[in-house]
C-alpha cells in the first residue's frame, strides 16, 4: 500500500507531504495542520504580502525599528549565518538601497536576538526571504510532523527544495531526490534527515543578481546543496548558483555537513564536499 500524500499551493509553488505509517484518516488530520502553519508562515515571511512582518519591516524609515515575532527573527538569524559563511554569496538585503558611508560588511539592518528588535540601516530597506523561506517552512513542517508521531516523511517543496526524515525501514524504502548531469540524466541523492535545493534559471529566473556586486550573475546553468536542514540547504543553493568553484570547495571544506553539485560551463557535473562520494558512488539514470 502506498504512504498517502498531499498537496496545497503556498510560496508560489506546489507543496507535497508523504506520510507513510500510519491510518491515512490521521495522516490526513496532519498535513491539514501542517499546511495550516505553512500559510501561517507565508504571512509572516513573504514580501509579496502587504502586512506581513517582512513587508513591514521593508516600510521602515532610516533607524526605524519592529519587534519581530519568533519565526522571522529565527529565519533571519540563520540567513545571515550563511551570508556570513559564503561572502555574502547569499544576501536576504541584497535588494536594499544602502547609503553611501554604510560599509559593504555591515548589513543594512541590526537583528536584537534579546528583544527580537530589527532595526533599518538602509536608506529603504529591501528584505527578501525567499531564497530561505521555503526551507525554513520545510523545517517547521518536519519539526510539526514529529510531534504528531510520525516517524518518517517526505516534504517537498515545488521539487527545487526537498527534506526527508526517518530511516530506511520507517520510509518502506527510503527516500530519494534527484539532481540532473550535464547529459540530462536524472541522478537519484539519497536523503535521511537531510535536505536537498536546487537553484538555477527555472526558479529564479534569467536575471539574477550577485549580492556581492550587485551585478548580474555569471551564473552557471544550475546548482544545488544538501544540508542538514531545509533552511540552509535552501539559502546554500542559491549561494553556490554565484559563486565560484573555488569558493564553493571551500565552503564544504569548511563545514563537514554540507554538499554542493554544481553544471560547469561544459556542461560537466562537478560536486564537492557530502555530495561528492555520493555523485562518484551512483550512476546517472535515464528520465
Amino acid at each position: 500500500m502506498s504512504a498517502p500524500r498531499f498537496q496545497h499551493e503556498a510560496m508560489a509553488t506546489f507543496w507535497e507531504l508523504t506520510l507513510p505509517g500510519t491510518d491515512p484518516a490521521y495522516a490526513r488530520q496532519a498535513a491539514q495542520a501542517a499546511f495550516r502553519e505553512l500559510d501561517r508562515l507565508e504571512g509572516e515571511l513573504s514580501r509579496f504580502i502587504e502586512h506581513s512582518v517582512i513587508s513591514r519591516a521593508n516600510r521602515l524609515p532610516p533607524g526605524g525599528s519592529l519587534i519581530l515575532p519568533p519565526d522571522p527573527l529565527a529565519c533571519l538569524l540563520l540567513a545571515a549565518e550563511v551570508s556570513v559563511a559564503t561572502g555574502r554569496a547569499f544576501d536576504p538585503a541584497f535588494r536594499s538601497v544602502r547609503p553611501p558611508d554604510l560599509p559593504e560588511d555591515v548589513p543594512p539592518y541590526f537583528l536584537d536576538p534579546d528583544t527580537h528588535r530589527l532595526t533599518s540601516r538602509a536608506e529603504r530597506l529591501g528584505l527578501d526571504l525567499g531564497a530561505v523561506g521555503k526551507g525554513y517552512a520545510l523545517d517547521c513542517l518536519a519539526d510539526l510532523l514529529r510531534e504528531w508521531g510520525f516517524p518518517a516523511a517526505h516534504l517537498n517543496a515545488g521539487g527545487s527544495s526537498v527534506l526527508a526524515f526517518g530511516d530506511e525501514a520507517e520510509a518502506g524504502g527510503g527516500w530519494s531526490a534527484g539532481l540532473l548531469d550535464g547529459a540530462g540524466h536524472r541522478m537519484p541523492i539519497p536523503l535521511r534527515d537531510a535536505s536537498l535545493s536546487g537553484s538555477g534559471t527555472e526558479e529564479q529566473g534569467e536575471h539574477l543578481m550577485d549580492p556581492r556586486s550587485g551585478q548580474p550573475a555569471a551564473i552557471r546553468p544550475r546548482a544545488w546543496a544538501l544540508a542538514p536542514s531545509a533552511a540552509q540547504a535552501d539559502a546554500l543553493s542559491t549561494a553556490f548558483f554565484v559563486l565560484e568553484e573555488t569558493r564553493i570547495r571551500e565552503v564544504c571544506a569548511a563545514h563537514p555537513g554540507i554538499g554542493a553539485a554544481w553544471l560547469a560551463a561544459d556542461g560537466s557535473l562537478r560536486a564537492a564536499g557530502t555530495l561528492a562520494g555520493v555523485i562518484a558512488e551512483r550512476p546517472p539514470m535515464r528520465e
